[in-house]
């Protein structure tokens, strides 16, 4: 009986013991957050150890988010698109960083000043940051359809398109996108569904129809256009040796299926000399197409860095400043001493609050999460609201008060 209840308890005190144990990661998941120790390295400039150390901080910070990013996150986001990485996450790195430990600093060699730090890096909101951005590179990577008319030298048949597969000119285009990466939608079952006057529209100019046509078979972008070919007249040298000079001419639009918006456009042409002047007038065609799929992808890549690029005003609201040059000299910190931000620019100031339009690539999350936990000595910043567009911030000049502590034991 004594053996049974001393079992009992036993058993009592082991499922209280577990119940109370944080529950285990499970396999494969990735944690909320991790410790990652690394060594920044900072420049000293005018013998200026202050300034140089707080770049070794901000330094080792960036490394150990980065390390983060590529042990549990998307290694190939951060691989393949590293300048996005760097603009949208890297440069925020501070508001990653939970906490740190500096274990070791000092002066180092090559006037350097290293920092080694163990820090704490939050992984919840660096797989939301990431997976935004990675949602954003799929969007710009769309599925694109192909639709090009030809006529050949010899050819009238206006239904010809209806009669062949691929096109030369459509054939060239596509093989542009595939090596550029761009998965390509094949038209031929829009061919089989869609009504021939439909597609005639579409290939003969009209945004709406070829926007639907795209729509239908699950494309983003569609190009249509024609590709024309001729012999030319004229050239004795080619007409003496019975060669034939074929000229080839194209022109194609890029059309989004989401509006029927024009997206870019393009054309070219290419010459080819053949005896035979129908093999001739295709091989033009095909010149003539890879030079057009080649400024359209030109186009389409130099429109998606721009949209990627484009600054974000995010209204900062700020109170708890003494006077105009102590907000002055805020604004200037926030200018020289944030990554993310590329500009900064006072709009209003009254009753107690200011505010400003700072113009960063991020969001204004991302903002407030910097300001929450970057040293912008000697203010210290309070971020009291946050929103899609607007973070508010309260600051205090400590310098102004109390001498600041040395930073010893790490991010607040």
């Amino acid at each position: 009986m004594v053996v049974k209840k001393l079992f009992s308890r036993i058993v009592l005190l082991a499922i209280f013991r577990l119940s109370t144990m944080p529950a285990a990661a499970q396999p494969g998941s990735t944690p909320a957050s991790t410790e990652i120790t690394v060594v920044g390295v900072g420049t000293i400039l005018a013998n200026d150890l202050g300034a140089a150390r707080d770049q070794a901080i901000e330094d080792a910070m960036r490394k150990a988010v980065q390390q983060a990013l590529g042990t549990y996150v998307k290694s190939e986001t951060l691989v393949e698109n590293f300048q996005l990485v760097d603009d949208r996450i890297l440069a925020w790195s501070a508001g990653y960083v939970k906490k740190y430990d500096i274990l070791t600093e000092g002066k180092a060699p090559m006037d350097s000043y290293e920092v080694k730090m163990r820090a704490t890096v939050n992984l919840s909101e660096l797989r939301n940051d990431d997976g935004a951005l990675a949602a954003l590179l799929e969007r710009e990577n769309p599925r694109v359809m192909v639709m090009i008319a030809e006529q050949n030298i010899g050819e009238t048949n206006r239904f010809y398109y209806f009669e062949v597969d691929l096109t030369a000119a459509e054939t060239a285009i596509i093989d542009v996108f595939r090596n550029k990466g761009f998965e390509v939608v094949d038209q031929a079952q829009a061919k089989e569904n869609q009504q021939r006057d439909v597609i005639l529209s579409a290939l003969e100019g009209n945004s709406k129809a070829a926007a639907a046509i795209a729509a239908a078979q699950h494309a983003e972008l569609i190009v249509t256009g024609k590709a024309v070919a001729k012999v030319a007249t004229g050239v004795k040298i080619l007409e003496t040796s019975g060669m034939k000079s074929c000229q080839a001419n194209i022109t194609a639009r890029l059309i989004s299926a989401d509006d029927a918006k024009i997206i870019a456009t393009a054309s070219a042409n290419a010459p080819q000399a053949h005896i035979d002047e129908v093999t001739g007038g295709t091989l033009a065609i095909q010149k003539a197409a890879k030079k057009c799929a080649d400024e359209l992808v030109a186009k389409i890549t130099a429109a998606t860095q721009q949209k990627f690029y484009n600054q974000t005003t995010v209204n900062l609201r700020v109170q708890g400043y003494q006077d105009y040059r102590e907000l002055q000299k805020f604004a200037e910190i926030l200018k020289y001493y944030m990554r993310g931000v590329k500009s900064v620019f006072q709009r209003s100031t009254a009753g107690g609050y200011a505010n400003l339009d700072v113009k960063i690539i991020g969001s204004a999350q991302q903002l407030a999460r910097e300001l929450a936990n970057k040293n912008l000595a000697p203010f210290k910043v309070q971020v009291t609201n946050a929103t899609a567009n607007r973070v508010d911030v309260k600051i205090t000049n400590v310098s102004a008060t109390t001498p600041a502590p040395a930073d010893t034991a790490g991010a607040q």
